[in-house]
């Protein structure tokens, strides 16, 4: 009888623990989850401002090419099926 109660107190004993553990790690990553959404939040907002960037070179870069005179493509006619 006594090897019973023991062995069922250890028993209690190992599952809380494991339980207790659980618990102590399932809240570690959620603190870690928001740092990586909030640096993910930042990185996404480095990249659109780098391509802001870009795009305003891009479109200076453009205006200026519009300043020159283009030639214009002669017309290409289709000949009327016969």
């Amino acid at each position: 009888m006594r090897q019973a109660t023991g062995l069922t107190l250890l028993l209690v004993l190992a599952v809380s623990t494991v339980g207790f553990a659980a618990n102590k790690d399932s809240s570690a990553p959620d603190k870690e989850m928001l740092r990586m959404m909030d640096f993910l939040r930042e990185m996404e907002m480095i990249k659109q401002a780098e391509m802001m960037q870009d795009l305003s070179q891009v479109e200076q870069v453009g205006q200026s090419s519009d300043t020159r005179p283009r030639k214009s493509l002669p017309s290409k006619r289709k000949e009327a099926a016969k």
